[in-house]
């Protein structure tokens, strides 16, 4: 939930205000709130109101969903899930959103991303991936083996086809 009329800046320093633990000064906030800005690339509209879609101009929707994933990065979770992280995004916001989350997962978290039709390109930026049909697991391993695995059942995929 963002206030269309804040920057991003001020809405992640908010939410540490309000979510970090109490033991940590507010410089020690601030420096959190610095290395999140920076882990998820809002650098550039980190002083852009977030504003309101429709009504009042601001970040666009991949910096919004950065800034989603920002919101919970403050608390340095060990684990992300992500529902539909690329919902509504066009293909380059997608591609950044998920870049991001990469970026957090080789910076040790865990990541869980559910996203049903991912492009070639974000299917190829997942380090393991694991494909269900009718609720039961059809394959679990690298995008690398699951194609080859497809195509050795026969159901060979094209390359940049999915």
């Amino acid at each position: 939930l963002f206030i269309g009329s804040l920057t991003a800046r001020e809405h992640l320093t908010f939410q540490a205000m309000v979510r970090m633990p109490r033991a940590l000064t507010y410089r020690q906030k601030l420096q959190r709130v610095d290395q999140v800005i920076q882990d998820l690339s809002l650098g550039k509209c980190q002083n852009t109101i977030i504003g309101v879609p429709g009504r009042i101009k601001g970040l666009s929707g991949g910096e919004r969903k950065r800034l989603a994933f920002a919101s919970e990065a403050l608390t340095d979770p060990p684990l992300l899930i992500c529902d539909e992280p690329t919902s509504g995004l066009d293909s380059f916001m997608a591609h950044s959103v998920v870049q991001v989350l990469k970026k957090l997962s080789e910076k040790g978290k865990t990541v869980i991303l559910t996203i049903h039709q991912p492009s070639s390109e974000l299917f190829e930026l997942f380090d393991k991936i694991l494909l269900m049909a009718e609720g039961r697991v059809a394959f679990l391993g690298t995008p690398i083996e699951a194609v080859d695995f497809f195509s050795y059942i026969g159901a060979q995929c094209p390359t940049n086809y999915n």
